[in-house]
């Protein structure tokens, strides 16, 4: 039932997400279209470029292109180059990951960490999927958390 209620928290959000960059950059093709039909070489050819030059809309885009074609740790990697300079999107995507295993080793301690950096930016989702979290896991692995947050707030996520 956790689970159930996080999936639901994550999909809100990612949904979110698509709407921001749906919109984000006039292009000939609506990404959000192209990326559902599988049409994954226009997306690219669109957004990998922009991407690659540091746009965090398009890095979080290309995360979702990854997802879609079930390549978690190149999704991952976007995400995380976005959660670096500090989108709370970003943040939250890259802790879903942590949460489900998902391109990287499952990590409650890390998942936590991410929600809280997007929780301290408003990301309202994220504040529940920390909560809920925290309920599940021990008192250690809770402060471990909490230091972990405190960390990445003092000196930058790595």
């Amino acid at each position: 039932m956790i689970i159930f209620r996080l999936f639901k928290i994550v999909m809100v959000s990612w949904g979110f997400s698509w709407v921001a960059f749906s919109t984000a950059v006039a292009t000939d093709i609506n990404p959000w279209e192209a990326l559902q039909g599988g049409n994954y070489a226009s997306v690219e050819k669109v957004w990998l470029p922009r991407a690659e030059r540091g746009e965090i809309e398009a890095q979080i885009f290309m995360g979702h292109v990854e997802t879609m074609r079930n390549m978690h740790s190149e999704a991952a990697r976007w995400y995380r180059l976005a959660a670096i300079k500090g989108s709370s999107i970003a943040q939250a995507l890259l802790a879903n990951q942590y949460l489900s295993g998902n391109g990287v080793d499952l990590d409650l301690v890390r998942a936590y960490a991410l929600y809280d950096l997007a929780a301290d930016k408003g990301h309202q989702n994220a504040t529940k999927a920390r909560d809920v979290i925290a309920r599940q896991m021990s008192g250690e692995q809770l402060s471990r958390a909490i230091d972990l947050s405190a960390s990445w707030r003092r000196d930058g996520l790595d």
